[in-house]
């Protein structure tokens, strides 16, 4: 009898070490899986940037040249031109700030809308369509000094308006669906929510100001620099 009972023991522990590893497997395959797959954000942005580059490489024999209307913007004797311009700071700052505040409303009335998930997507795979475009523009026009151009039409104040639009949009991101789901577990009564959604708002008019500021009296200086490799 107790050598019946030693072999049962043996016998669950053999079960045990077993369903323990597959229960590991199976937390190490979900982990792998997650990692080895892109973002579904990233996904959608190169997307738009393949097709950007196909569209550039089907029209540019047809008389486009760097994103056809900006053609004369970007040609050579302007990028010269930049070297010595003036930049006029109160009226880019006017015309900056308006523009910008006219794009944050629209990215807001977007997000609060029942397709708002479809269109950070869209918005998103066009992104990539024009940075795709542009790109291949510049560079089959000046070479590698494209891309320090196309770089340096987008920094800084690009990456704070990036984050103004991963965060406009964040309660669409599938990564971020764990996350949104803990957060309303432990904010049961909507005080929670209330002190998030502040929080988020000041944080996009922080990083506003940032990137506005960054553009007016930043960006033309590092432009200004940059064109004189031409």
């Amino acid at each position: 009898m107790n050598k019946f009972n030693t072999e049962e023991r043996i016998d669950n522990n053999v079960v045990c070490n077993i369903s323990n590893m597959n229960d590991t497997y199976e937390v190490y395959r979900k982990r792998y899986y997650k990692n080895a797959v892109p973002d579904s954000r990233i996904l959608v942005f190169l997307t738009g940037f393949c097709i950007g580059m196909v569209f550039f490489y089907l029209f540019r024999g047809k008389g486009m040249n760097v994103g056809g209307s900006a053609a004369g913007l970007l040609n050579r004797d302007h990028l010269v031109r930049l070297q010595d311009f003036e930049v006029y700071q109160s009226g880019l700052f006017e015309y900056v700030f308006a523009l910008r505040l006219k794009q944050l409303m629209i990215i807001t009335i977007c997000s609060l809308s029942t397709i708002g998930g479809m269109l950070a997507y869209t918005i998103l795979g066009l992104y990539g369509f024009e940075a795709g475009l542009v790109i291949f523009s510049l560079v089959y026009q000046y070479g590698i000094k494209g891309i320090f151009f196309m770089i340096s039409m987008f920094l800084p104040h690009g990456i704070f308006y990036l984050a103004i639009f991963l965060i406009v949009f964040s309660k669409y991101w599938m990564s971020d669906t764990i996350c949104c789901h803990k957060e309303m577990t432990e904010g049961k009564n909507g005080r929670h929510k209330k002190i998030e959604s502040f929080k988020k708002i000041v944080l996009i008019f922080i990083l506003f100001i940032i990137g506005a500021l960054c553009e007016i009296y930043v960006n033309p200086e590092l432009i200004k620099r940059v064109v004189l490799l031409f």
